[in-house]
């Protein structure tokens, strides 16, 4: 992929612009002054209409084919350009686009920004890539009469493209200044409380002060603010100093429940990271990506542990990121952590949150366990004061953390880092570990072989090792305890052990009180029912036995919450209340179905879903509530668990009405609009009219959705298939897409991820049946 910053080094950007959001426009003049390098030059420019460019004031010859803007004849050396353009605002959360809501019976709509990776072009000519950092200044004229507020990061500090930043419409928000005398202030739109921008606030003021002290180097911008956006494709994206987040990911309304908490926390904790790992200093190009996001991913674990211990956070990350890594990086054709970018639409598949994000996250906590905090403390001290304002690649990383370290980091982590997977250990033997079945021998620098959950490896315990353990389960370590069930639960998708094995397994847990373990004991539930027919008598036979597996620990957490529960029982009741779903007892349903009111915000918050979820699955005749509900209520969580509530039911009249929802942005969001279409495709009583929904509406689906978004449709469905005949659809479906850079790897995954599957289902589904049975 050809680098446009071999023929130009910006240094500086004064963008003069007219943004009118009524007419969808955008456009004006950019002033550009840098270094000519070739006597043509070009910049990128997509889908902008160039008007004029004039080079140290003179007119310059130049053509534009609405993705480059070439202009010839360039004078080496310093020059000062100006390029006249318009454009159109976007409607696909890319690039700079447009947002709405309601408020008080009227429509608000918003202009936003989202230039990570490689939008920024299409708001205004420039050197897009990481490498290409200015300074920026930005001016912003909007229409005649207008009373929007206007945000933007500018003046600002050197930075990339990516990282620059604007927002303009009517919102909301607070001040504070934290104990460093950084102002915080976080916006919202009308439509939400104001007050439910204090925890973000708090978590922002915290975040900075935990980083300043421990990176060595302060926080460079006097101001922070945050904005919560009511359209957005990601979870948040880190703008300099002008961080922007999807409403659900930055909003705590006084009904949130402690999970809400737990992901603002994180997140805001992760985007506020960035400030350092991205955007102070930054990756020379996407192929080191991971070097913002593998750091942000564990730094926001450190800072909200700190932060809130009574969180117990730590115990997410084991049962979430770790975990899904493992199941991630264990199946054929997965990317590795860094990642080589050959084309522009390859960018958008680097960001693979179970790789990128939690992998690399993992390895990076594994070096700062192996160094110690202090010591890794250090070399990312001189880290950041030797690159600040500057790119870097992985080994300038390396290079500085091993001035503290007794080991060879750099050595460890290429390993790591540099190809796919991570080894099964059997016996002090390493092979690569393949859900496939072929696995190879590889060695992976491990310093020291550890059951807690530090390395990325899993060990194939033999069946008498396996059986101490569990012996001695409750004298093990938490991290212990999870490795454990983890680990076994993996080579049991293999030949190395049989699924049959995990049915007396999660028995033996039917007493147990840690809501980490039981998270682990669900994925294995879960992922035991891919043995079962759907409304088969094996898939009844094993309902029961989740229902008789969870009932002691809901007999001891109830069915609602109590003021004294801890974050641990919190935790424990939701997830056997999931379970206790999936298995159908009524019993159960029925008296959550009883606590409902349609006063969504006073029921209790920690037990709204479940209930939400009851009621309907009992009572389809309340859907048309819950939707109107849905279309009136602002706050995020509760929008989500009416959405989650409507795709659950077994009413097929009720369901179909829901699958019309896919077709109407104006109700559910492009932002949400996946979300439906995956859990509706989850329900096995509706799953063949979703799939065929997707296949006659392929068009519509990548016009509104984001550009990073388009592969969730290839991976998660497979996430879900079990049968030949829905793995024949899928084939015919998106074999003919391999072809596009950004759709080829998830398609080849998600064939490889079924075949799989599909295997393991021959090969022990008999074996399953009779250990239920």
């Amino acid at each position: 992929m050809e680098r446009l910053i071999k023929y130009f080094e910006p240094e500086k950007y004064i963008l003069d612009i007219e943004i009118d959001k009524h007419k969808k426009t955008i456009g004006g003049v950019v002033k550009i002054t840098g270094k000519v390098k070739n006597n043509t030059i070009e910049f990128h420019a997509v889908n902008l209409k160039i008007t004029k460019v004039l080079a140290d004031g003179k007119s310059a010859k130049f053509k534009a084919d609405g993705k480059v803007l070439e202009i010839v004849g360039a004078k080496l050396g310093n020059v000062e350009l100006e390029i006249f353009y318009d454009g159109k605002l976007n409607e696909n959360m890319q690039g700079a686009y447009l947002s709405t809501y309601e408020y008080k019976g009227k429509t608000e709509t918003i202009v936003a920004t989202q230039f990570e990776s490689h939008y920024a072009r299409e708001a205004f000519p420039c050197i897009d890539e990481p490498e290409a950092k200015a300074v920026f200044e930005v001016n912003i004229k909007l229409p005649e009469g207008s009373d929007d507020m206007v945000l933007v990061n500018t003046p600002s500090p050197r930075m990339s493209t990516y990282l620059l930043a604007w927002v303009i419409g009517h919102f909301h928000g607070k001040t504070i200044k934290n104990k460093h005398g950084v102002e915080i202030t976080t916006y919202a739109a009308l439509n939400q409380d104001i007050d439910s921008v204090d925890f973000a606030n708090e978590v922002a003021a915290k975040s900075l002060e935990y980083y300043d002290d421990n990176f060595g180097v302060k926080y460079p911008l006097p101001k922070l603010v945050q904005v919560a956006l009511p359209d957005f494709e990601a979870g948040a994206m880190e703008n300099w100093g002008l961080v922007t987040y999807r409403e659900s990911m930055l909003l705590v309304p006084r009904t949130a429940t402690l999970g809400t908490k737990k992901g603002v926390a994180l997140t805001v904790a992760h985007e506020l990271s960035h400030q350092w790992f991205g955007d102070l200093v930054t990756m020379k190009w996407w192929d080191d990506l991971w070097l913002n996001e593998s750091f942000a991913s564990v730094m926001e674990y450190y800072a909200v542990d700190f932060i809130y211990p009574e969180f117990k956070i730590w115990e997410g990350f084991f049962t979430g990121d770790a975990l899904a890594a493992l199941r991630r990086d264990c199946i054929d054709g997965v990317q590795s952590v860094h990642q080589d970018v050959s084309d522009p639409e390859e960018i958008a598949t680097l960001f693979d949150g179970a790789i990128v994000y939690a992998k690399g996250a993992r390895l990076m906590l594994m070096v700062i366990r192996l160094m110690g905090w202090d010591s890794f403390c250090k070399g990312i001290s001189d880290y950041f004061e030797k690159f600040k304002y500057q790119n870097t690649v992985g080994d300038n990383l390396w290079d500085a953390l091993n001035k503290y370290a007794d080991f060879d980091v750099k050595k460890l982590m290429h390993t790591f880092i540099d190809k796919p997977g991570y080894p099964v250990i059997s016996e002090g033997e390493q092979k690569r570990f393949l859900l496939s079945g072929e696995m190879k021998k590889s060695n992976w620098p491990i310093p020291e072989i550890l059951e807690d959950m530090s390395g990325h490896y899993i060990l194939n315990l033999s069946d008498t090792e396996f059986e101490e353990r569990l012996d001695r389960f409750d004298k093990l370590s938490l991290e212990e305890k999870l490795r454990l069930l983890i680990d076994r639960d993996l080579v049991s998708k293999t030949s190395l052990c049989s699924s049959a094995s995990l049915i007396p397994l999660v028995w033996k847990f039917r007493e147990e009180e840690s809501a980490a373990v039981w998270s682990i004991i669900l994925t294995i539930v879960s992922g035991l029912k891919i043995f079962f027919k759907h409304g088969s008598e094996e898939e009844k036979k094993y309902k029961k036995f989740v229902k008789e597996l969870v009932a002691p620990g809901i007999s001891k957490v109830g069915l609602t919450s109590k003021k004294d529960d801890d974050e641990n029982t919190l935790r424990l009741r939701s997830i056997l209340l999931a379970l206790d779903f999936y298995a159908e007892n009524r019993e159960n349903l029925k008296k959550l179905a009883k606590l409902y009111s349609a006063d969504y915000e006073k029921l209790d918050a920690e037990t709204r879903s479940d209930i939400l979820d009851a009621k309907l699955f009992l009572q389809p005749k309340f859907l048309d509530e819950y939707l109107e509900a849905y279309k009136n209520t602002a706050d995020p969580e509760i929008k989500f668990d009416l959405l989650v509530a409507m795709t659950l039911m077994e009413d097929k009249k009720a369901l179909k009405k829901v699958m019309k929802l896919l077709e109407q942005p104006e109700i559910v969001k492009p932002q949400d609009q996946f979300y439906l279409f995956i859990y509706l495709y989850r329900n096995p009583d509706i799953r063949e009219e979703v799939f065929r929904w997707l296949t006659s509406h392929w068009d519509y689906v990548k016009k509104i959705s984001g550009h990073k978004s388009l592969d969730n449709y290839p991976r998660y469905t497979a996430g879900v298939i079990k049968t030949e005949e829905d793995f024949k659809e899928y084939l015919e479906f998106f074999e003919p897409m391999e072809n596009d850079p950004a759709l080829l790897r998830a398609i080849e995954m998600g064939k490889n991820e079924i075949e799989a599957r599909l295997k393991l289902i021959e090969a022990d589904k008999k074996a399953v049946i009779k250990a239920l049975s």
